[in-house]
């Protein structure tokens, strides 16, 4: 089986994919691929308001708490996912990338990538 640094190493090296980083709901840097680590810190404390806020839109509309969060930036994508109560994965992306192949891989990937943390 796969370590979590496997996977999201493999993430990483999608054409596209620009940073991967795993963090805590509490905002704090576990680990990250593909970028400095003052912008993964950044990253991280900011991940969990998006998740939080997507999850209070689906709970006003009935539909539970987000999973996945897919924001569409000026230059690029990010996705949010949600691994444990605890521990979330953000993937920075740029405008080229196969976008439906990358949320059909974490989506695919998360219960593994869920086993790990």
């Amino acid at each position: 089986m796969p370590t979590l640094r496997e996977l999201t190493e493999a993430i990483q090296q999608r054409s596209g994919v620009k940073a991967v980083v795993i963090l805590g709901s509490d905002g704090l840097l576990i680990n990250t691929c593909g970028t400095a680590q003052s912008s993964a810190e950044a990253l991280a404390a900011r991940a969990p308001a998006v998740a939080t806020s997507a999850s209070q839109l689906g709970g006003s509309a009935g539909d539970g708490d987000a999973t996945l969060v897919l924001v569409e930036f000026e230059r690029g994508y990010g996705i949010v996912l949600r691994l444990s109560d605890h521990v979330m994965l953000f993937v920075s992306a740029t405008p080229d990338v196969a976008l439906a192949d990358l949320l059909f891989d974490l989506r695919r990937h998360r219960a593994a990538m869920s086993a790990l943390v």
